[in-house]
């Protein structure tokens, strides 16, 4: 059984990176350093584990 091509749009290894810039953006321009620092040490832990671990449920037939 064939699978669809995924778009950007719905990649989730596109959106992931993605929607963690926005916030780090967001966060950076409504809050204190502290907290953009936190928020982005956070994220990026967060995005690495989907990328080691999370990515590769995804991928396997």
């Amino acid at each position: 059984m064939s699978q669809r091509p995924q778009t950007a749009a719905t990649n989730p290894n596109v959106i992931l990176p993605v929607l963690y810039a926005l916030i780090v953006v967001v966060v950076a321009s409504l809050a204190s350093g502290t907290v953009t620092a936190i928020v982005a040490v956070v994220g990026a832990v967060l995005l690495g584990l989907y990328f080691a671990f999370g990515r590769k449920g995804r991928t396997r037939n």
